[in-house]
């Protein structure tokens, strides 16, 4: 300190001395009179000093005063000084055979601040206004071991600076704390994708206005920074909290794969849940890599299907650090495992090279099957024609036989000269993993595109931010999970309440049907009794096995197909083979029930992961309807909050109330603590608010002087001096990180789910009703940034390995 500031010091000091009160005259005083009631000032709890009336408290008061902890005399010295308009903080301490004896509080803008701290090189910040101004206001107690008590030694109550406004003095610094309730408030409302800002207003709602918050939105995103800090490193965090569902959930299954030195590779979990699912619904599977909203950008692969209620339904999830075949490979091996070596029927994707060399390793015997979408965007791309687009997806999708797909396809070759193209040749070669003609017969239950993997990526935006990180996007892609499967029992109740209203002339068929198939289907199947009603029985030829009848729309004699009907077994198959792709009849067999007066759908005829019973006698799914004991405990909260926020609310308009509804809270309180065995009484609740505050009726703070950390680093054993981090224009607040992600704001934009209508209008299209492009160009959503070429090629082998 330069020679003049310090001179100004110590006469600041000496005029300030004049007014420090020493608490031995008071007593003297007292002795003399007699007149002293010890109990009337002591302090014994944090209630005590709820019940004080600052404002009329005087400075003879104060220095009678004593604690049954030192922990009280801050908390008091702090009330007091919101009540008058400036901040405190903790000064010297003696110590005598390593107990603390002494302990002197001083107003925040005691001392002066170096002056290395406001010409710093390379700053990059504006410097903070310097508020220590040499304020010589304190609380100074020692430990009297007669009466085991701390007493008043010193009080001095003058400032050499302007106070606060009461308005104001909740933005001090000491008077600006989170309690446990707040933060455990903010927790609970940061998991399920609150962000802080409207925590923070929900808070102050609660509170009565933001003037009652003894926090800022700052503090908060303090809190989140520090309690990041205080977890492990993100890979083992992640694999902790999968550990966590994995003891609520035995048949929880993850796995991780690392790369030289524990550098993560990639990381594979499925739940129970996710495992029946499969085992009902896993005849169909589709997943692609094009989704990477986490915080290091890596690719997110997400394995799904379709439900019985035409949902999509999630299997697995995976994050991997590359798209290699090799990735690819250890995935679909790891999803084998979990699945207990269940393979597809039928697998679709966008194309990828590595995901179609991985399917052929793994799943040899699936039907794997490519995007269509995918295919018209690259049409689009490669030959840049839109008429030729257009004929390329009619061709694609059009129900021809395969003779006439051969002659179609040399006709538009032909027409456009495009024979010497790499990608035709390419296309065609692999005709039979994307034309109708040669994939009839196969089922993928109405699948064409990947478009439900899109959307469900437009549902998992909504729960999955892109600043979070490995163990953030685990705990919220569950909360997705969630979700999806809420909306599935809301599907359920409404497959199993009512009967819908016929309306086709089928009747006995529709109402048979209405009792077999949940309702998304049974309205795709009432559809398909619509088209039956246009259509007539031309023929009828008796065979020896079977009988086949010819069926003809009307008006088009020239449309003809064969349905053929075994009557030992009761069974029916039709040449346009919808039936075994989609598994619901098509309409030419319905024609045929109808023309045979077959008012009872046949059991050949429906398809169990269709119908309501899909997951009836399956063990398991009853198990996880039930409430969990967080569950539980999650509803008991929300039931006392609710009643505490009606008393907090009505019980602090009057003073007599409010005393009421204090005490009574107290005592329920103590009631509970008790009951559970907890001996602490009502002075733990000072915890909440200041770290620092003793257990009750303890007069021994610490036995040992807590170890110096270095004011940068903050560890141990060293000092800034010779901290190995001396770059000080690097250090940055905590606040910063979190502040900056915020700024980004949170995006609350939402995509249905369900491609149901896209679905529904691609299931059944007649041969001369083909989908034009433009159409499905819109009904699919569009070209996105995250779309995959088909003749993109492998990955880059070169990808370096993500470390987390």
């Amino acid at each position: 300190m330069e020679p003049q500031t310090q001179e100004a010091s110590n006469s600041q000091r000496h005029t300030s001395d004049q007014n420090v009160h020493n608490v031995s005259d008071h007593v003297d005083e007292d002795v003399t009179s007699d007149a002293v009631d010890m109990d009337q000032y002591r302090i014994n709890s944090w209630e005590d000093i709820g019940k004080i009336d600052f404002s009329s408290l005087s400075m003879k008061n104060i220095c009678q005063l004593h604690f049954a902890d030192l922990g009280l005399a801050f908390e008091f010295y702090n009330s007091y000084a919101k009540t008058r308009g400036f901040s405190v903080r903790k000064s010297r301490s003696r110590i005598v055979d390593g107990k603390v004896r002494e302990k002197a509080y001083v107003c925040s803008c005691e001392g002066y601040r170096l002056e290395k701290w406001n010409h710093m090189k390379n700053r990059v910040r504006e410097p903070k206004p310097e508020t220590r101004c040499g304020c010589m206001s304190k609380l100074h107690v020692f430990f009297d071991a007669v009466i085991e008590s701390w007493v008043v030694r010193d009080f001095c109550d003058e400032h050499n600076h302007d106070l606060v406004v009461p308005k104001l003095a909740r933005m001090l610094r000491s008077h600006k704390k989170m309690t446990e309730p707040d933060i455990s408030q903010m927790n609970h409302m940061k998991e399920v994708g609150i962000s802080i800002p409207n925590i923070f207003g929900s808070l102050a709602s609660q509170c009565g206005g933001y003037e009652n918050v003894n926090f800022s939105i700052k503090d908060m995103h303090n809190q989140v920074a520090k309690q990041r800090r205080q977890l492990p490193d993100d890979l083992t965090s992640a694999m902790a909290y999968l550990e966590m569902l994995a003891a609520r959930d035995r048949n929880l299954f993850y796995s991780v794969e690392k790369g030289r030195e524990g550098v993560f590779r990639q990381i594979f979990w499925c739940d129970g849940r996710c495992q029946l699912d499969y085992d009902l619904f896993g005849d169909v599977l589709a997943f692609d890599a094009t989704y990477k909203k986490n915080r290091y950008r890596l690719p997110v692969v997400i394995f799904s299907g379709v439900n019985h209620h035409n949902q999509t339904v999630v299997f697995g999830a995976a994050i991997v650090s590359n798209e290699r075949k090799s990735t690819y490979v250890w995935l679909l091996k790891q999803l084998l495992i979990a699945m207990k070596g269940k393979i597809p029927t039928s697998v679709i994707t966008d194309g990828h090279q590595s995901m179609a060399i991985a399917i052929q390793e793994v799943f040899p015997n699936a039907h794997h099957r490519l995007c269509a979408w995918h295919l018209m965007r690259n049409a689009t791309s490669n030959i840049h024609k839109p008429q030729f687009t257009k004929m390329f997806t009619k061709l694609m999708l059009g129900d021809y036989e395969v003779g006439v797909f051969e002659q179609k396809w040399e006709e538009m070759v032909g027409f456009f000269g495009v024979e010497d193209r790499e990608w035709i040749a390419d296309m065609y070669g692999k005709r039979n993993m994307w034309a109708t003609a040669h994939i009839r017969g196969k089922f993928f239950a109405g699948f064409r595109t990947t478009s439900r993997c899109e959307s469900l990526h437009a549902v998992l935006k909504r729960y999955v931010k892109s600043r979070y990180n490995l163990t953030e996007f685990v705990q919220h892609f569950q909360r997705c999970l969630s979700y999806m499967r809420h909306r599935e029992d809301l599907a359920d109740f409404k497959s199993s309440t009512g009967q819908p209203v016929m309306q086709t002339h089928f009747q006995q068929l529709e109402r048979s049907a209405a009792t077999i198939y949940t309702w998304q289907i049974f309205v795709l199947f009432r559809s398909m009794l619509h088209k039956a009603s246009t259509l007539k029985v031309i023929y009828e030829e008796e065979k020896s096995s079977c009988k086949i009848y010819q069926v003809s729309k009307f008006y088009k004699p020239n449309m003809i197909w064969h349905v053929s009907f075994h009557g030992e077994q009761d069974e029916f198959k039709c040449s346009c083979m919808r039936m075994d792709s989609i598994g619901i009849p098509c309409s030419h067999i319905l024609a045929v029930l109808g023309f045979l007066d077959i008012a009872e759908l046949p059991k050949s005829l429906v398809l169990r992961r269709w119908t309501r019973k899909a997951k009836e006698g399956i063990s398991g799914y009853d198990d996880m309807g039930g409430l969990m004991e967080d569950s539980l405990a999650i509803s008991r909260r929300a039931c006392l909050a609710h009643w505490c926020k009606q008393i907090m609310n009505e019980g602090c308009l009057k003073g007599d109330i409010f005393n009421e509804s204090r005490d009574v809270l107290v005592n329920i309180l103590s009631c509970i603590r008790t009951h559970s065995g907890d001996n602490n009484m009502m002075e733990e609740h000072a915890e909440y608010m200041y770290e620092d505050l003793a257990k009750n009726g303890s007069t021994e703070i610490e036995t040992t002087r807590k170890p110096k950390r270095c004011s940068y680093c903050r560890k141990g054993g060293h000092n800034i001096a010779t901290c190995s981090m001396k770059k000080m224009d690097e250090r940055t607040p905590q606040f910063d990180d979190d502040a900056a992600e915020n700024i980004e704001g949170e995006d609350y934009s939402f995509v249905d789910a369900e491609s149901d209508e896209y679905v529904h209008t691609e299931w059944f299209e007649e041969e001369d009703e083909y989908l034009d492009s433009s159409r499905y160009y819109e009904q699919s959503g569009g070209e996105t940034e995250s779309s995959m070429d088909y003749d993109s090629g492998g990955a880059n082998d070169d990808d370096d390995e993500a470390e987390l």
